[in-house]
């Protein structure tokens, strides 16, 4: 058991005590302090900084964002960018099937997804792999703070920087600036810049560190909130910054695509623009791979057949051939374009998210959805946008096949259009009523009816006490059968004594023994009192769900 003991918000502690002995927990003289619950609001007002001048609280249309922890540990959990490795290319494909996502990592607060900006290619060569036309790295401008027409977010990664090495890493979109970052390893700072390449792919770069090491990054940027939606400029021509002529082999396919899409350099670049997307949202995916025409892109882009990267692609191919700036922005979950509109990049969606698994989408569900301008083009019925994915996978999705209902994935004004992911449980408002008991599933007991063998948990404390916005450091293992049960997510819980509410504090993974240990920071929004630590499993396709309690 432990107690959340009263303490000054930056003081806070939690005495844990050993779980076999609870009276260990408590502590021996009156307590003399009186609680100040954590205020984003009061911070904000007083100008509250954290390590790095981070401001402790951000102000969105969606409502308050506290800043994440740049002291926090990396967690075994985590999500870690590395050195750049055979990132260079995009290789066209023809799988034009939609596709199941099974991961994504959010590092944005408010939240992107599924818009996190990770590669992005502005070149063709003659073979139709993409590329970055200016591999030049530069600076990433930086910003004194927030213009009254930019929206601000928080950054917060894990990276495993090198001395001498690029890692890539994420920005939030195109044109975006730092405003201030800070990274290191809990209290030790690590000299770092942010730079970018001409495709505004972003990277960091350390000084002095020898071999990589877990870091955490934590950055606040600013972004022209145009870059997201609303309408496009209507610039001349002349106006559109140069675009290098395209291989000729290309030009020619691209020619005969322009002849079909009845669009030319005799319209003006908006109207082309909003021609080419209405045709590219039009696509639709296939099981049948399109062939018949001996170029990849000629196949692609007169069939109408492709999920996301494959509309990206082809856009991309045609946009460049008339001399419209235009980039291929992807990540792991979906693909989308750039274009520049004369006066700055701009974001489009053409559609054709995939399936996001609940798990997938597990560390959105406790993020601010950020809002972005409207669209500035029509969207054709029963088109799959890519806030769709993310909406479906929070609601638990629509019908196999059936359209999603959304416009968009968030619901102007805050929340999201689904309720709380399936298989996962919410940690409770402190103040309203006591939530569902945890219900596992058919993995309790000795075997289940789908025959998986429950999961046995154990759990120890490595400390007796952890403080407030700390990590509780812990370890524990998972058999079923007898056998260790590898590679599953294990969720840390707190359940109140009396009340018997629980608490999420995170999760962490089991190792290829079975065995699990971490540090799960303790947030500081947790209500004062004595709590239980459970650990709790979903379980695999091996190993059924079940509890430490």
């Amino acid at each position: 058991m432990m107690r959340v003991l009263r303490s000054w918000p930056l003081l806070a502690a939690l005495a844990v005590g050993a779980l076999d002995d609870p009276a260990a927990a408590r502590p021996a003289a009156p307590i003399l302090h009186e609680p100040i619950p954590p205020d984003p609001g009061e911070d904000l007002a007083l100008g509250v900084a954290l390590d790095g001048d981070l401001p402790a609280a951000l102000r969105t249309p969606n409502g308050l964002v506290p800043a994440p922890d740049p002291r926090k540990l990396p967690l075994p959990s985590d999500s870690v960018y590395g050195p750049d490795k055979d990132r260079d290319v995009f290789v066209p494909d023809r799988e034009t099937r939609r596709p199941d996502v099974s991961g994504y990592d959010e590092p944005f607060s408010p939240s992107t997804a599924p818009f996190k900006r990770l590669e992005a290619f502005d070149g063709v060569r003659s073979d139709y792999r993409l590329y970055v036309r200016d591999q030049r790295l530069a600076q990433v401008p930086t910003a004194a703070s927030p213009g009254p027409n930019d929206d601000a977010f928080y950054a917060d990664l894990v990276v495993n920087p090198e001395a001498g090495r690029n890692v890539r890493i994420p920005s939030v979109g195109p044109g975006a600036r730092v405003v201030h970052a800070r990274l290191g390893v809990g209290p030790e700072e690590i000299p770092m810049r942010v730079v970018r390449d001409g495709a505004d792919n972003w990277f960091l770069q350390v000084y002095g560190a020898k071999s990589a090491v877990r870091s955490r990054l934590v950055m606040e940027v600013a972004i022209a909130r145009t870059a997201f939606g609303g309408q496009l400029g209507d610039p001349e021509w002349s106006a559109l910054p140069m675009v290098p002529a395209l291989p000729d082999n290309v030009a020619r396919e691209a020619t005969a695509v322009r002849s079909a899409l009845h669009v030319s350099r005799r319209m003006r670049p908006r109207q082309v623009i909003a021609k080419l997307v209405q045709y590219f949202r039009g696509f639709g995916d296939s099981d049948d791979s399109p062939r018949g025409r001996g170029s990849i892109y000629l196949d692609l882009a007169l069939s109408k057949k492709g999920v996301c990267r494959h509309r990206a692609f082809a856009f991309l191919v045609t946009s460049l051939s008339l001399g419209i700036p235009t980039r291929l922005v992807a990540n792991e979950a979906h693909a989308w374009v750039e274009v520049h509109d004369g006066a700055l990049w701009r974001r489009i969606d053409l559609g054709g998210a995939g399936r996001m698994t609940s798990a997938a989408s597990d560390a959105m569900s406790d993020r601010t959805p950020y809002v972005p301008p409207p669209d500035g083009f029509a969207w054709p019925q029963n088109a799959r946008r890519g806030g769709d994915m993310i909406a479906d996978a929070r609601s638990g999705g629509p019908p196999s096949g059936a359209a999603s209902s959304t416009s968009g994935g968030w619901v102007p004004g805050g929340g999201t259009s689904g309720a709380a992911l399936p298989g996962s449980r919410q940690p409770p408002d402190p103040g309203g009523s006591d939530p569902a008991p945890f219900a596992p599933g058919p993995g309790l007991g000795a075997s289940g009816p789908d025959g998986r063998p429950s999961s046995s948990l154990s759990i120890r404390a490595a400390a007796t006490q952890a403080h407030r916005g700390h990590p509780l450091r812990v370890n524990g293992t998972v058999r079923a059968d007898g056998e260790p049960c590898p590679h599953l997510a294990v969720e840390l819980w707190l359940r109140a004594v009396g009340t018997r509410r629980t608490f999420l504090l995170g999760t962490l993974a089991t190792g290829d023994d079975g065995a699990y240990a971490g540090g799960i920071v303790v947030p500081g929004e947790a209500p004062l009192g004595d709590y239980d630590v459970i650990a709790r499993t979903p379980g695999d396709a091996r190993c059924g769900a079940g509890s430490s309690e």
